[in-house]
């Protein structure tokens, strides 16, 4: 009987090592792919320069962890064990709440701490570097007036802050709570008179007036009809500061639908076997009022994915010219001619729109503009021949450091590029971070005189061909 059961759990084991083999080499069975960032790895070449130099054995220990056969389902029923046995998630990322509320983990810490120390351990630095973006902000806003553009800031909510009671108890953040960039900002902005949505104030109003969730309990951006009746109030807002006359949103009865994306999108990042209950989800359908004496205005988004709702939501091309969206003041998405913003004429890009949105949520307001606002500034009081002169001028001054100049020449040999316009470049990028230090006029709260007089030219001619 022994022998039996021995060979059957030899055969069996045999078998099942067969399975894995084949699912590895020729997949039989397609399963769900797991959710989250996963970097792509090719398989590996097998040759005598591969084998000799241990590069294909280091590569196929690579590849085979991201292809073993049944990974996606036994990583999922393995972070099932861990949710069911130990009440935690598996993924740094996600922390698990009250109730099986999901949260990102930095908003958690924002809540309990502030993400002020991820920037700097000393709150009055702290004070400072915001006193710097609301300043120059409220500057940015003044000079684009002057252009009949017109600049705001969308605060969005972190989920901590419109559910608190759901969010799990402290155990990892124990240092003292710093500065929030939210409170700064909301009584900085007015006292500056910055043009600004307050929806933090808005939804902690609706939380307990409202049938529809504002965020979802799977999700970590506001739920999909609260962005819809959000960005209805963007829309009057915009109105109000620029005077025009735009399309408006028809918004429908909510009605309960199977979960769209995002709502559940950190539960995606879980990659649990079973989803997790949740309360039914709303959704409203959204029209635009087909209206003849509305303007189409160009429309630039700059801010964290909390836009995606937006894009999600919103038929913002009948709304709107253009609505390109600069993803943290980087990647650039809805516009044909730019991925980068490293690629972009600022000058024109200003000149060419109508309004800018600042979309951030409470938890990025630590990046406010993300390093748009100092350029901005920049390039609308100066034109490229005057930064250039104060470029050559810091060029001057690296020169005379003899270990920073044989960095420059040891960086051209790798680029390829020449030692000046290795320099040229660090320049301009230093003046356009922190342009307050090259010009004197750009410091404090008065107005700077100067004035790019480039931009109507671009203007005028970019009014030209819409």
């Amino acid at each position: 009987m022994k022998d039996l059961l021995y060979k059957i759990l030899f055969f069996s084991t045999i078998v099942v090592l067969l399975l894995f083999l084949a699912q590895t080499v020729t997949p039989f069975v397609n399963f769900k792919p797991l959710g989250g960032v996963t970097e792509k790895v090719e398989k590996p070449k097998l040759n005598f320069q591969s084998y000799a130099d241990g590069s294909w054995q280091r590569f196929s220990d690579d590849y085979f962890d991201k292809h073993l056969g049944f990974r996606e389902p036994l990583i999922r029923y393995y972070n099932q064990y861990i949710w069911n046995l130990f009440k935690e998630s598996n993924n740094p990322s996600v922390m698990r709440g009250k109730d099986n509320w999901l949260f990102e983990d930095i908003y958690v810490r924002e809540h309990y701490e502030s993400l002020m120390y991820d920037h700097t351990n000393d709150t009055a630095e702290m004070r400072r570097i915001f006193e710097t973006e609301a300043l120059r902000l409220w500057k940015v806003q003044k000079l684009l007036e002057e252009h009949n553009i017109y600049i705001f800031v969308n605060i969005a909510p972190g989920k901590n802050a419109i559910y608190p009671e759901y969010l799990p108890e402290n155990r990892f953040y124990l240092r003292p709570e710093g500065l929030h960039a939210y409170e700064f900002y909301k009584k900085r902005f007015d006292e500056l008179g910055v043009n600004y949505i307050d929806n933090v104030a808005v939804f902690k109003r609706l939380k307990n007036n409202v049938d529809y969730p504002l965020f979802p309990k799977k999700g970590g951006h506001w739920s999909n009809i609260a962005s819809v009746y959000v960005f209805d109030s963007i829309l009057r807002y915009m109105e109000d500061i620029g005077n025009q006359n735009l399309r408006n949103l028809i918004i429908g009865k909510p009605y309960i639908a199977p979960t769209r994306d995002p709502d559940d999108d950190l539960e995606h990042l879980l990659n649990l076997a079973f989803p997790i209950p949740s309360p039914p989800n709303y959704y409203v359908d959204v029209t635009v009022i087909d209206d003849s004496t509305a303007t189409k205005p160009y429309f630039t988004v700059i801010g964290d994915s909390y836009h995606w709702n937006f894009i999600f939501n919103i038929p913002l091309l009948d709304i709107f010219q253009k609505v390109p969206y600069w993803y943290y003041n980087y990647i650039i998405y809805g516009d044909d001619e730019n991925t980068s913003t490293l690629d972009l004429d600022l000058e024109k890009e200003l000149m060419r729109t109508d309004y800018i949105m600042l979309n951030y949520s409470t938890m990025s307001l630590y990046r406010l503009g993300s390093c748009f606002l100092p350029r901005a500034l920049l390039h609308l009081c100066y034109d490229k021949n005057t930064i250039d002169s104060v470029a050559f001028q810091v060029m001057e001054s690296m020169k005379e450091d003899k270990q920073l100049y044989a960095n420059f020449l040891e960086e051209s040999k790798i680029k390829q590029k020449s030692v000046e316009q290795l320099m040229y470049e660090f320049a301009i990028y230093l003046i356009k971070e922190n342009p307050e230090k090259y010009f004197e006029e750009l410091n404090g709260e008065k107005m700077p005189t100067s004035r790019n007089k480039n931009l109507k030219k671009k203007q005028t001619s970019d009014n030209n061909q819409k």
